[in-house]
C-alpha cells in the first residue's frame, strides 16, 4: 500500500512543471504531496448564495443565507445615520450620494469576532423601487448581493447570476460602474445602472462607516 501511494506520488510529482517543483519544500514525500494537492484544486469561495437565486428573497432568508451560512452564530443590527455635512462630503470624495438612516447587519461568529456585514440600500429603478442587500467579507469585498424588493419588470435579468456575478469580489478599489467593468443588461440599461448605483452606495457605507469604525 505505502509503494503504491508511493508511485502515484512521484507520477503527480513528475507531471508538475520544474518551476512548480522548484518552489515545493525538501521536507519530505507527504508535506509536499500536500502542496501539490493545494496547487491543483482550486479555492472555493464561500457566498454567492443570495445572487444565484434570480429572485426577491424576503429579508429573513437573505441574513441567513448571506450571514448564518458561513458561521455567524448571531446579528447585530446597526443603523448608520448619513447627515447633511458628511452626505456633502461623500458626494464630493466618493461620488456617491449618502443622506439619512440605513442598515447594517453584522454576523458575529462563536469567537465574536465578525464573519460578515450585510448593507441595506434603495435605489429608484426605472418602473419600481429596488432594495438590495449587500454582504461584505471583514476586509470590503462583495461575496454575496441580491434583493429583497425588485420592483421592476422588464429589467427582470438584473436578478440573475451572470449580471450579479460581475460584482462579486469587488470592493473599493473598483469603480463599480456601468461601462467600466460592469456590463449592462441588454434592454435593461436603465436598471443596470441602477443595480450599480445601490452597489457603489453600499460599499461607501461599509468603507466610511463599518469598516473604519471597526
Amino acid at each position: 500500500m505505502v509503494s503504491q501511494t508511493t508511485s502515484v506520488a512521484e507520477r503527480m510529482m513528475k507531471s508538475l512543471s520544474r518551476k512548480t517543483c522548484h518552489y515545493l519544500p525538501r521536507v519530505g514525500l507527504i508535506p509536499a504531496l500536500v502542496m501539490v494537492v493545494a496547487l491543483l484544486v482550486p479555492q472555493q469561495v464561500v457566498g454567492q448564495i443570495i445572487a444565484r437565486k434570480a429572485e426577491a428573497v424576503t429579508l429573513k432568508s437573505g441574513l441567513r443565507d448571506m450571514l448564518q451560512s458561513v458561521g455567524a452564530k448571531s446579528l447585530k443590527k446597526v443603523t448608520v445615520t448619513v447627515g447633511r455635512e458628511e452626505s456633502a462630503s461623500l458626494m464630493t470624495a466618493r461620488g456617491v450620494k449618502l443622506e439619512g438612516a440605513y442598515t447594517v447587519y453584522k454576523g458575529v461568529g462563536s469567537d465574536g469576532e465578525e464573519i460578515g456585514t450585510v448593507v441595506m440600500v434603495d435605489e429608484a429603478g426605472k418602473e419600481g423601487p429596488l432594495q438590495l442587500v449587500v454582504a461584505f467579507t471583514p476586509t470590503g469585498e462583495i461575496y454575496d448581493m441580491g434583493f429583497t424588493i425588485f420592483g421592476e419588470d422588464r429589467g427582470k435579468p438584473a436578478l440573475s447570476w451572470p449580471f450579479l456575478k460581475q460584482f462579486i469580489g469587488k470592493d473599493s478599489e473598483q469603480e463599480l460602474v456601468v461601462g467600466k467593468g460592469i456590463d449592462a443588461i441588454t434592454g435593461a440599461t436603465w436598471t443596470s445602472n441602477s443595480v450599480a448605483a445601490a452597489v457603489r452606495k453600499a460599499v461607501v457605507l461599509f468603507d466610511e462607516f463599518v469598516k473604519k469604525n471597526g
